[in-house]
């Protein structure tokens, strides 16, 4: 298993949420929140030059909150996290635009996507929140 560290972001009082950062080779890091109750990773739609869209017909889903948004899916080739390849991750494609806006009230951290159940499930993630770390792969 690899261990990699996390920081928690306090975005109002009581409210928390969970960030590991994003490798890209060449490019500046981004963040990752790890989201245990989202089914699926999201990935934010801007960042083209790091995903494959891997269909032109969009979809509404169940949104970042409570609204509905529309959604793509596309595939990032190489995921990095902890400087150890992840192999490829097929997430759907949402804006983030609105994220990163209420994000800049409380950190300068870039989110670029949220790791969800479908990643953590595979890689078998164990979460220590009194270490902030996660483990991920098999034993």
């Amino acid at each position: 298993m690899k261990e990699i560290s996390f920081e928690v972001v306090e975005l109002e009082e009581n409210a928390y949420h969970i960030l590991i950062e994003a490798e890209f080779k060449g490019l500046e890091n981004g963040w990752w929140i790890i989201d245990t109750g989202a089914s699926r990773s999201v990935f934010d739609q801007a960042m083209t030059m790091l995903y494959v869209q891997e269909n032109s017909d969009s979809v509404l889903a169940t949104g970042l909150g409570k609204e509905m948004v529309e959604t793509g899916s596309g595939s990032i080739s190489d995921l990095v996290l902890g400087s150890v390849s992840w192999g490829v991750l097929r997430v759907a494609l949402v804006d983030f635009h609105h994220i990163n806006h209420e994000y800049s009230k409380f950190t300068d951290k870039k989110i670029i996507g949220l790791l969800g159940a479908d990643f953590l499930l595979a890689n078998v993630a164990k979460l220590d929140f009194k270490e902030h770390k996660i483990w991920l792969g098999s034993e």
